[in-house]
């Protein structure tokens, strides 16, 4: 549903937009028009804007799917470590590296599925966010081998598992984990209340 009225709005905006650009061509009236596109504007604006104050995040419990259409993904576990690797190869964390372990599935009935922008970050109760940790990624993968890709395609009922390293402050209030998909104007989406993994578990990875 709220994807629907987002689609509405927009569809709607740039009727009116249009309309205001061949008139102001032909030297016709605008003003009414442009009050138009401004209400609607603002009326969603703020519909968003309450919708973001009153959704309530939920935590998950790992293995949960959570779905944008087909395409499914969810976190299977989590480890907290300081380092990663052994010998000259050791990568040490600034703070801790969170390793996710990520299972991703195809749930469609016919097609085959790639998904669209898919990401994965880790926030905390003060607002803060972290995304991959590029250093601490190319030791886990020096230690388990190349991880799949997390936008890798997936055939029909397939399922794939990865796992995503991330290096989030020892002081992280509260982290959680967050997974999207989609581009960005799904941010435009009114908001129903995330789903979110929590952090924990510590297992040494050698």
């Amino acid at each position: 549903m709220s994807e629907l009225l987002l689609l509405l709005t927009l569809v709607t905006i740039i009727v009116l937009f249009l309309r205001i650009v061949v008139n102001a061509v032909r030297h016709k009236p605008i003003k009414k028009t442009g009050i138009t596109l401004g209400i609607i504007v603002v009326a969603y604006t703020l519909l968003w804007l309450l919708f973001s104050v009153l959704s309530t995040d939920r935590i998950v419990p790992y293995g949960t799917d959570l779905c944008f259409d087909d395409w499914c993904a969810s976190i299977t576990a989590t480890e907290k470590v300081a380092s990663i690797g052994q010998g000259q190869d050791e990568v040490h964390a600034k703070g801790s590296f969170v390793i996710l372990h990520v299972s991703m599935s195809n749930h469609a009935r016919e097609i085959a599925q790639t998904p669209s922008e898919p990401r994965i970050h880790i926030i905390d109760g003060r607002g803060h966010s972290w995304s991959v940790s590029e250093a601490g990624q190319k030791a886990l993968e020096r230690s388990t081998g190349k991880q799949t890709d997390l936008a890798a395609h997936l055939e029909l009922q397939q399922s794939l598992e990865t796992q995503m390293v991330f290096d989030i402050p020892a002081d992280a209030k509260e982290p959680k984990i967050l997974i999207e998909e989609g581009p960005f104007i799904t941010n435009l989406v009114l908001k129903e209340g995330r789903k979110l993994f929590p952090v924990g578990g510590s297992v040494p990875i050698k």
